[in-house]
């Protein structure tokens, strides 16, 4: 039996993740979280409550846990964790499937992010807040604006501004609270039109598949004054070369060699074109449930569980040749889920199916 450590075991990235690689194959399987709640959401055979991924403490509680559990892979979920072992991974005495740590730098960066996409064409026009008068950012970006945070997920601290004054009040809001710095916002060309992710598999440079799919609705979008939570209730599968080609130009641009996964989100402007909005050196959090729908409910190949595919990548399968680089799952599929009422598909003939979680 194959033995796999998780950490950022009791989130929802996490949770999807165990389920989907349990329902391909029999690991046993170690997860660590540090909150003590959290990590009781999922099916671990073995678990432990862990510093955070900042403290001083973590890597030797990694590295305890691969020596006396003899863990074999090691997959990070959360993509501040998955930073720390990536600068840390020669130490592990284990395998991991990650990019190297300088593409995190970059990544987890949406400014210098920008700076990389944007002589290509792949970006909204980026300026940092602390660099430009707002009177010319609106000459230049347009309005609205939209403001967002250096790094962070979920749509941290992003709000969508009309004006010089609501960008200044935004900003001095956060910063009074101490939960930011002027330094640490951008501000970019608003992008009024739908909203895509895509999702890939790297392997040593080479793509190894990946999907697309429309984003309809946010959980919960009324808590956040941009509507922008992070991540969806209901996503629907698309198929578009546009997509395709924008997204593989936009790794490249980032990571000539990239390994491991590239999530990107991305949407269209006022043009009708994608733009790339940020690149997730991490498995989307929904990434996960839709490997396990689609080999559990949809009857799919094996390799369209791509975090199973991952994880046997990870420990030494290298036999790609038949495996669709793009579009692995049926286009129209649409997935619904929220909190307290469980996940449905919908297919595009209107007929429904509940998902057995």
């Amino acid at each position: 039996m194959r033995r796999i450590l998780v950490t950022g075991a009791g989130g929802i990235g996490g949770v999807n993740f165990v389920r989907a690689i349990r329902s391909m194959d029999d690991f046993y399987i170690v997860g660590t979280d540090h909150f003590p709640y959290h990590i009781k959401f999922n099916e671990l055979d073995k678990e432990y409550i862990s510093p955070r991924h900042d403290s001083a403490e973590f890597i030797p509680l990694i590295k305890k846990i691969i020596k006396d559990d003899q863990i074999e892979f090691l997959h990070p979920q959360p993509e501040v964790e998955a930073e720390v072992i990536a600068n840390r991974k020669e130490e592990l005495e284990t395998k991991t499937y990650l990019p190297s740590s300088n593409i995190f730098n970059i990544c987890r960066d949406k400014y210098e992010t920008a700076v990389r996409l944007h002589p290509l064409g792949l970006t909204p026009k980026t300026r940092l807040y602390t660099k430009v008068s707002l009177e010319e950012a609106f000459d230049d970006l347009g309005s609205p604006l939209w403001v967002r945070a250096r790094k962070g997920a979920g749509g941290r601290l992003s709000l969508p501004c009309n004006s010089p004054e609501e960008i200044k009040t935004w900003i001095k809001l956060w910063t009074m609270m101490g939960k930011a710095k002027e330094e640490d916002f951008i501000l970019q060309e608003y992008l009024p039109g739908k909203d895509y992710a895509w999702d890939s598999l790297w392997y040593k440079g080479e793509l190894v598949t990946s999907y697309a799919r429309m984003r309809l609705e946010y959980l919960f979008p009324h808590l956040s004054p941009s509507r922008i939570t992070g991540t969806p209730t209901v996503a629907k599968i698309i198929h578009d070369e546009r997509l395709n080609e924008i997204s593989v130009k936009a790794v490249k641009a980032v990571d000539p060699e990239p390994h491991g996964f590239y999530c990107l989100d991305l949407r269209e402007g006022r043009d009708g074109k994608p733009y790339v909005t940020e690149i997730n050196v991490k498995a989307h959090t929904t990434l996960a449930l839709w490997s396990y729908v689609a080999t559990k409910h949809m009857g799919l190949e094996w390799w369209s569980n791509m975090s199973y595919l991952y994880v046997r990548i990870g420990l030494g399968f290298e036999e790609f040749e038949n495996i669709p680089k793009y579009d692995i799952y049926p286009e129209g599929i649409t997935m619904l889920r929220h909190i307290d009422v469980g996940v449905k598909i919908l297919y595009p003939d209107g007929k429904v199916k509940r998902v057995a979680l």
